[in-house]
This record gives structure tokens, C-alpha cells and sequence, in this order.
């Protein structure tokens, strides 16, 4: 860029002037705004974070040119581990890749041991009952911490609330048959970890009357809240064929018209 300054000698010394010069000069020597691009790094958190993600953004003024991801921060090396454990202890790893969902992990790393094993036909009817019933309370207590968590960021504090209201009655069944409210490693190859303990089936099916009431009530104020309608309706739309080209599948492709349940196939 120029220097729009000049300078004359006196008798008391050199004297500068500056000026604000020829400010198209200035613009052209700068250049054009919209030729410059920024990079942002959106990213990573903090390993802690659950979800960690990097975007490495290119920007012309606001609108995002280019993005690339940086992905592999939640890579725990649960592979390798197990290669030094025993089948068993496995579970004790794969049980935290999801800590909302934990059941669902050891019973598909538990199949998938005993079909290796080949003995998938010897597992007993009652722990395969079990397991699933357990998967069935883990789906419900992962979708309250959604619709909660979800309903949340979205403004509406109060279904929060009544949803981890429920997901806590359904931790206590955990807790009351595994011992422990997450990550049980309660589901192990050929079985499960114990029996229900007594007084289990009982509390069970009073748990689910008060469920279905409840739920009933979180619906409500989700499904009649016109701003909650407002910021999801027609927000992230996702047809049948573009579930089918993703892979996605669960609620989300059921939501298309698709009746796709793995627990029925």
C-alpha cells in the first residue's frame, strides 16, 4: 500500500503531512473483500465432551466455501485392549462406547462372541428374554435423554425435567439388577451376569404403569407446543431414499413409512 505522507524542510526542521490520499487507490490496492478467504477451526472441544468434533471451515465473508472434518477424537483403542482380555472382559470395554446405551453394546459384542464360539444355540431362553428387556428399558431411557436433552436446547425446560424423571425410575431397575446404573457390563457371552433378583418382575410391571401414563403427559408438552413444532417440522428432512443411501435406520427410517425393527425381523 502507498504512504500518503510528504514532507518539506524548514528552518525549524522537516514538517510531515499526511492526508487521507485517493481512497480508490486504497480499495484497489487492498483488494476486493469477497476475494479474501478465512480459515476457522471450529473445534475440537475438550476430550471430555461427548460427540467431539473438529470442522476446519473456509469462509468468503459469512458463507462457508469449504468444510472438512477432523474426526477420531472419541478413538479409545477398545480394539487393541481386548486383544490382551478374555471374552468376558471385553464387555467391560465395549459397555462405555456409548454411555447412554450400553446394553445394547455388550449384547451385539456378546452375539457376536458366541457366534464365533458357536454357541449361540446355548444360551438360555430366560437370559435371552432378559437381555432383551433390558435393551427395551436402555431404548427408553437413551430416547428420554433425546427428546430431554433435545426439547432443551430448543428452549422448553420443563420436559427436560419430566424426562430424566422417567430415565431415573428406569436406572433404578439397572441398578436393582446389575448393581450399577451405567455401564453394567450385566450382559456377558452365554447369558447374563446374574438372575433378576427378587421382587424384580413385580416392580417391573407397576414401573411401566406409571411409564405410560407418564409419558402420555411428556407428550403433551411437546407434541402441543407450538414452538416446538415450529423449530423441527420440516427441519433436517430426511425422505425414504436418502435413509436407504445413508444406512440409516431405528425411528428415523420408521419415520418415513418404512416398517423396519430389527426386534421383529
Amino acid at each position: 500500500m502507498s504512504t500518503f505522507a510528504s514532507s518539506r524542510e524548514t528552518t525549524e526542521g522537516t514538517i510531515y503531512s499526511v492526508t487521507g490520499g485517493d481512497w480508490d487507490q486504497v480499495a484497489s490496492e487492498i483488494g476486493s473483500a469477497k476475494e479474501e478467504r478465512v480459515v476457522v477451526n471450529m473445534g475440537p472441544q475438550h476430550p471430555s465432551t461427548h460427540g467431539v468434533l473438529r470442522l476446519m471451515l473456509e469462509l468468503e465473508g459469512e458463507t462457508i466455501t469449504e468444510l472438512r472434518c477432523g474426526i477420531g477424537y472419541l478413538h479409545t483403542g477398545i480394539e487393541k485392549n481386548t486383544e490382551f482380555r478374555t471374552w468376558t472382559q471385553g464387555v467391560t470395554f465395549v459397555t462405555r462406547m456409548d454411555y447412554l446405551s450400553p446394553l445394547f453394546n455388550e449384547t451385539t459384542y456378546c452375539l457376536g462372541v458366541e457366534k464365533l464360539l458357536g454357541i449361540t444355540n446355548d444360551v438360555p431362553e430366560r437370559a435371552s428374554v432378559i437381555r432383551v428387556m433390558m435393551m427395551e428399558f436402555n431404548r427408553i431411557s437413551s430416547h428420554m435423554v433425546a427428546l430431554g436433552t433435545g426439547a432443551l436446547e430448543l428452549g422448553a425446560i420443563t420436559p427436560m425435567f419430566f424426562a430424566f424423571r422417567e430415565r431415573e425410575k428406569v436406572l433404578d431397575v439397572f441398578e436393582k439388577v446389575s448393581g450399577l446404573r451405567m455401564n453394567m457390563a450385566y450382559i456377558r457371552p452365554g447369558g447374563v451376569a446374574q438372575d433378576l433378583p427378587e421382587g424384580t418382575v413385580a416392580g417391573i410391571r407397576e414401573l411401566i404403569k406409571d411409564l405410560r401414563k407418564n409419558f402420555k403427559d411428556n407428550a403433551k408438552l411437546l407434541i402441543g407446543n407450538s414452538i416446538w413444532i415450529k423449530r423441527t417440522k420440516g427441519v433436517g428432512y430426511l425422505d425414504l431414499a436418502g435413509c436407504i443411501t445413508l444406512g440409516v435406520t431405528g425411528p428415523v427410517l420408521r419415520s418415513t413409512g418404512m416398517p423396519w425393527d430389527l426386534r421383529k425381523t
